[in-house]
């Protein structure tokens, strides 16, 4: 594992600056939509081309530092809440629910900064802050994207339960901003700042209307890292509960919101299905372990910080009970 993620580490930003390059991590080559077993450096694309419609200089070598290559269509990649929920409703009995007020609110259901549309409370967390529990999201539903220092969001800015998008509004306030992981545009063609984080913490007003089992999933204990192959599930606000094989780990990609992109390292990418709301997702393997939060995706991938980074950052813990 170590040379990949070494070339990895030596060879993505030169790789990402190359036009329609969106994505480079760790996976299993596949052929004919099926894993061949054979771990590979994964390069994501905006579209895959024949070999001979490529322009030279730009082509991805079939080995890089002799490890074997592969090229993965996944489109270009999103914030999946800044952008307006798709209208389709999704396959699922809780499809409803999960978009109007609830209380207690379950991890699973329309959540957001007032100034947001629509997003997906993630998951209840204990830690050091007032009231000891605290609800875990995305910086971009959360804190409306801010980069700390743009003035588009502060502490204690009212998040609501169900999020504006879903009609949420003055009533509807459940929780205040509390803390924060910045999120930092590409400045010029510099490939950075790089961010490792798309998450935030926001008090719940009254601990009453918060409640852990996740929406769909039920209850989730404890934390675990992923590794490609393995089957990851997601309950979101906008598409419910879909699993899908995690396809890469380690993963430095591009994001892009409002003409700006966003360098992100060490992101998991999975083909476990999401959409615009789904944001803020919580991310658990098939024994209930949690080990993402969903954030960023394409029509095809979603993309998930690992758990242990979100907690570690905010000194956090799952919280379990009912």
């Amino acid at each position: 594992m170590r040379p990949f993620l070494n070339a990895i580490g030596m060879h993505s930003f030169s790789f990402l600056s190359m036009p329609g390059v969106v994505a480079v991590g760790l996976g299993i080559k596949a052929k004919n939509n099926r894993f061949t077993g054979v771990p590979s450096l994964v390069f994501g694309v905006e579209k895959k081309l024949p070999r001979g419609e490529v322009r030279s200089g730009e082509m991805i070598p079939q080995t890089l530092d002799s490890l074997p290559t592969d090229v993965v269509q996944t489109g270009k990649i999103r914030f999946l809440g800044f952008a307006l929920p798709s209208p389709t409703e999704p396959d699922d009995d809780q499809a409803e629910v999960r978009k109007q007020r609830m209380r207690p609110a379950q991890p699973g259901v329309s959540i957001g900064h007032y100034r947001v549309t629509a997003g997906t409370m993630g998951a209840l967390v204990r830690g050091d802050f007032p009231g000891e529990i605290a609800i875990l999201g995305n910086n971009h539903i959360l804190a409306n994207g801010t980069s700390g220092s743009d003035g588009r969001a502060f502490a204690g800015d009212p998040v609501l339960q169900p999020a504006p998008y879903d009609n949420g509004g003055r009533k509807d306030v459940i929780a205040k901003l509390y803390k924060y992981s910045p999120l930092l545009p590409q400045k010029g063609k510099s490939m950075g700042p790089v961010n490792r984080l798309d998450a935030a913490l926001a008090i719940p007003v009254e601990r009453e209307t918060v409640a852990g089992q996740v929406l769909g999933l039920g209850k989730v204990s404890g934390t675990a890292r992923v590794f490609p192959g393995e089957t990851v599930f997601k309950s979101g606000r906008s598409t419910g509960v879909t699993s899908g094989p995690v396809t890469s780990v380690s993963n430095t990609l591009k994001v892009e919101n409002d003409e700006k992109i966003y360098i992100f390292e060490d992101q998991i990418g999975t083909t476990a299905k999401s959409d615009g709301g789904d944001s803020g997702s919580l991310v658990v393997n098939r024994y209930g372990r949690v080990v993402g939060l969903l954030f960023a995706g394409s029509d095809k991938y979603t993309y998930v910080n690992p758990i242990n980074r979100v907690f570690d950052y905010f000194g956090v813990s799952l919280f379990t009970a009912t």
